[in-house]
C-alpha cells in the first residue's frame, strides 16, 4: 500500500496555472507604454544615422569640387543643367506624375546631362554618392527619387543669386560670357568660404513635405559649404523664403543694372533687408539647437 501510493505521487504533475485576462491585459498595456516611449526615440536615431550619410556623402562631393578646382585655375564646373555635375543620366521624362516635364524643362534640371558630361564623375568612381539616402522626391513633378528622375539626388546653386545664395556654377546653355554663363573663381569667396553654400538635397530650401531632413515641417537640409564642410541647416520658413527669391539690383542712372570690377552684379542689400525683415532666432532643443540656426541678419549672402 505505502508502495502504491509513492508510486501515485511519482506520476502525479503540478498543475500549471495560465494567465489571467487581467494579467495579459496588463502586460499589454506595459508592451504599449514601452513602444510608445522606445519608438520615436528609436525612429529620431534612424533618422540621424541617415542623416549622418548624407552629410558623408557631400563630403565626399565637397572633395570632388576641391580636385577639379586645382585643375581648372580654381574655378568651379560649367554645367548643363542643375543636377548635370555629377550622378548618371536622370529618367525625368518617364517618372514624372504630376504633370509632364517639357524637353526644355528636361534640360533645365539637368536630367538628360550623360554621366560622361557630368565634371565631377571624373573624380567620384561611384554615382551612388549623389544618391541620398533620405530622397523620397517631390518636386513640381512628384517625383519619387530626385536620383533616378535627375540623375542626381543635389542640387547646386547654377546660374543664378536666389534665396541670397550667389551663383556658384555656371550654365553652359546660357549666352557665352554672360553672368549665368561664368562659373565663380575659388578667390571669390575668400572672405568666408565656411558660409558659402555650393549645394544641397535636391528640394532646399522649402519647408514642405519635400524636406527629406527636417524636424516636424523645418526646413530642414543637408548642405555643402565652400570650405568642404557639410552639415544639417534650417532655412526660414518658405513664406520668408519667398520673399528671397531675388534680391534687388542696384541700377545705373540710365536703369542698367550695376556690374562690379568682378563682373557680379551689384546688389542692393538695404533694400532687400527693408522689405524682409525677420526675427533671427535658434531653432529646437538640445542637439537640434546646436545645429539648426536661422541666418546671421549681418551676413549678406550664403
Amino acid at each position: 500500500m505505502i508502495f502504491f501510493t509513492r508510486l501515485c505521487l511519482l506520476k502525479t504533475k503540478p498543475t500549471r496555472r495560465g494567465f489571467t485576462v487581467i494579467e495579459v491585459l496588463v502586460v499589454i498595456v506595459v508592451i504599449g507604454i514601452l513602444a510608445s516611449i522606445l519608438l520615436p526615440s528609436l525612429a529620431k536615431a534612424k533618422k540621424r544615422g541617415i542623416r549622418v550619410r548624407s552629410i558623408g556623402n557631400q563630403k565626399q562631393i565637397g572633395t570632388a569640387y576641391r580636385a577639379y578646382l586645382d585643375d581648372n585655375k580654381w574655378y568651379y564646373p560649367q554645367v548643363r543643367g542643375f543636377a548635370g555635375v555629377g550622378g548618371k543620366l536622370g529618367q525625368l521624362a518617364g517618372l514624372a506624375r504630376t504633370r509632364q516635364p517639357t524637353p526644355q524643362e528636361i534640360a533645365l534640371m539637368g536630367a538628360d546631362t550623360p554621366e560622361e558630361d557630368r565634371p565631377l564623375n571624373q573624380y567620384i568612381n561611384d554615382p551612388e554618392v549623389f544618391h541620398d539616402p533620405a530622397d523620397i522626391g517631390g518636386t513640381a513633378f512628384g517625383v519619387e527619387s530626385c536620383y533616378e528622375a535627375f540623375g542626381n539626388s543635389y542640387q547646386p546653386q547654377v546660374g543664378s543669386d536666389f534665396f541670397r545664395v550667389k551663383r556658384v556654377l555656371g550654365e553652359l546653355g546660357e549666352t557665352k560670357d554672360s553672368y549665368a554663363w561664368k562659373s565663380l573663381r575659388e578667390t571669390d569667396l575668400r572672405d568666408s568660404p565656411a558660409n558659402k553654400i555650393i549645394q544641397g538635397d535636391w528640394n532646399w530650401p522649402w519647408d514642405s513635405v519635400d524636406s527629406w531632413h527636417g524636424e516636424k515641417g523645418e526646413a530642414g537640409h543637408v548642405m555643402l559649404y565652400a570650405d568642404g564642410h557639410a552639415g544639417y541647416f534650417v532655412f526660414p520658413s518658405s513664406a520668408i523664403m519667398a520673399q528671397w527669391a531675388a534680391v534687388p539690383v542696384k541700377k545705373a542712372g540710365d536703369d542698367t543694372p550695376l556690374i562690379d570690377q568682378r563682373g557680379n552684379l551689384v546688389l542692393d542689400h538695404i533694400k532687400f533687408r527693408a522689405n524682409s525683415a525677420v526675427q533671427y532666432r535658434t531653432i529646437g532643443n538640445g542637439d537640434n539647437a546646436r545645429d539648426a540656426l536661422y541666418i546671421d541678419s549681418g551676413f549678406d549672402w550664403w
